[in-house]
């Protein structure tokens, strides 16, 4: 499924339009029977309806749906927020409706609804509200009452992830034929609350050009029959320092139950026993530092890259200068797929020169959450927050890696330019060590040999799967990092089994 922009939307419409020639007022039918449909789903009881009605196609799609549901014997009154000046498709349906006897609400419309839609503005707006649609979106959100919004909530920008004010609250969104970036990204999502994504006519295959994507229905790798450890990859997880122990420790048990046939963890040497100790299935690889790694580690991790299928580093590592040494070491001297994350991105970006980056030939992964990416990227965190896939692409394209962004969504995105979003996930993984273990199952996948992307898909929709299902055995506020880990074998069940609940509902 694409994610697309307002611009791109309006595209593709003008293409369904004028070069397939499906005429426009089909599409407004469609859109408008499909929101009678979502409508009657969602809110089976509901007999008394309010329609606040844009000038567009927006309101368009509105009045539709006011004469079916007229027709089917429903209570739906609508009230035009910028009076009757209506142009084209829109103005048709109007002339309709009042040729049925369904006359607009002239005053103030009351709270004596059992649901209320807004059709004010549709993807093509542009914050901020002005005039007095400022004041009906205030009206709206004050009523109390559940609220569909038709396309977007009213007041957002469908290009963005930022919440703006005044916007629509709704409790449920319909938006037609793709989901546009607000219903991926929060804040904003937010404001959308349940989306349904409705096919209205318009074919697939004119959006094939666009290189978003929401990441959705992932399948785990198969083990053939014959298989052994030796060929199910070796990775080598680095880091850890003085009171970070427990980083690596979560990274390494999440590779190892993520499939790896073997998993080898580099650490200071005066920090071995811990690993012993608290390690079973894993081996360690004691390198030269005794509070943290000093830089001859990284000559000795160079030395004996053979031995390993992926690499990752920086889980617990601290930030220091011996570390920025060590990062830019490995960079130049690993011909393995390499990932980062954590102090391994930060003392990259406190070298302050991504260029690095570039001159490897071999396959580089970040994964950093949005404090590290600031400070990576330059960018300001709340930009990024609001821009989250647009910043993803351009970076990665730019410095020639692949990227995987943590916020509240999770954006992949790959140096040719493609971007998926993941929509899995729970507010209970926001605890510390959910991010070493994303890293433990990336490295483990990564080391399998299979395509860098493919293995980055499965990863992080697993990781957020997890999270779901964690903390659905729990509570909110008290799943941890290792539950997420003991729940990789049912979520892997739950991936072949594509038992999962989708995020984004479809119409058909």
């Amino acid at each position: 499924m694409r994610i697309l922009k307002a611009l791109e939307m309006s595209q593709i419409d003008s293409l369904a339009i004028k070069d397939i020639g499906i005429p426009s007022l089909l599409l407004m039918e469609n859109a408008g029977l499909r929101l009678v449909e979502v409508i009657r789903k969602e809110f089976p009881h509901v007999k008394k309806l309010l329609f606040f009605i844009g000038k567009g196609n927006n309101g368009g799609d509105g009045l539709v749906a006011v004469r079916h549901l007229h027709l089917l014997g429903y209570k739906a009154d609508y009230f035009l927020v910028f009076g009757e000046d209506l142009k084209g498709d829109a103005r048709l349906n109007l002339e309709v409706l009042k040729r049925l006897g369904c006359e607009p609400l002239k005053d103030k419309p009351s709270d004596d609804y059992h649901l209320v839609v807004d059709a004010i503005f549709g993807t093509g707006f542009e914050p901020p509200v002005r005039g007095e649609a400022r004041r009906w979106i205030e009206f709206i959100n004050s009523l109390g009452k559940p609220v569909v919004a038709v396309d977007i909530p009213s007041g957002l920008c469908a290009d963005s992830g930022q919440d703006y004010e005044p916007s629509v609250r709704a409790n449920l969104t319909i938006t037609f034929q793709f989901p546009k970036v607000c219903h991926v990204l929060y804040p904003s999502a937010k404001r959308c609350g349940k989306v349904y994504v409705a096919n209205i006519g318009i074919p697939e295959s004119l959006a094939k050009h666009i290189n978003r994507h929401v990441l959705e229905k992932v399948k785990p790798l198969k083990r053939e029959p014959d298989v052994h450890k030796g060929n199910m990859g070796h990775v080598l997880l680095v880091g850890s320092s003085v009171g970070k122990t427990g980083a690596l420790i979560m990274s390494a048990r999440a590779a190892t139950r993520t499939g790896s046939g073997l998993v080898s963890v580099g650490v200071p040497e005066s920090l071995n026993h811990i690993f012993e100790i608290s390690l079973i299935e894993e081996m360690s690889l004691p390198l030269e530092g005794e509070e943290r790694l000093k830089e001859k580690s990284a000559d000795t991790i160079i030395s004996v890259q053979e031995n390993f299928t992926a690499i990752g580093v920086g889980m617990g590592m601290g930030r220091y200068e011996e570390g920025r040494v060590i990062i830019k070491k490995l960079l130049l001297g690993i011909k393995k797929p390499l990932l980062l994350d954590a102090d391994g991105i930060n003392n990259l970006a406190d070298t302050g020169d991504l260029s690095i980056l570039k001159e490897r030939e071999h396959p580089t992964v970040l994964t950093p959450h949005v404090g590290e990416f600031a400070r990576l990227s330059g960018y300001d965190k709340t930009h990024i927050i609001h821009h989250l896939i647009d910043v993803a692409q351009e970076f990665s394209q730019k410095w020639n890696c692949f990227l995987v962004l943590k916020s509240s969504r999770t954006v992949i995105s790959t140096p040719d330019g493609e971007a998926f979003v993941s929509l899995r996930g729970s507010p209970a993984m926001a605890k510390g060590g959910t991010g070493d273990v994303l890293s433990g199952i990336l490295t483990s996948l990564i080391g399998r040999k299979i395509p860098i992307l493919e293995a980055l898909k499965i990863g992080v929709f697993l990781h957020g799967l997890c999270g779901e299902i964690a903390q659905s055995k729990r509570h909110t506020e008290s799943v941890k990092a290792l539950d997420l880990v003991e729940e990789i074998p049912e979520a892997y069940n739950q991936m072949e089994n594509e038992s999962y609940p989708p995020v984004f509902c479809t119409l058909f």
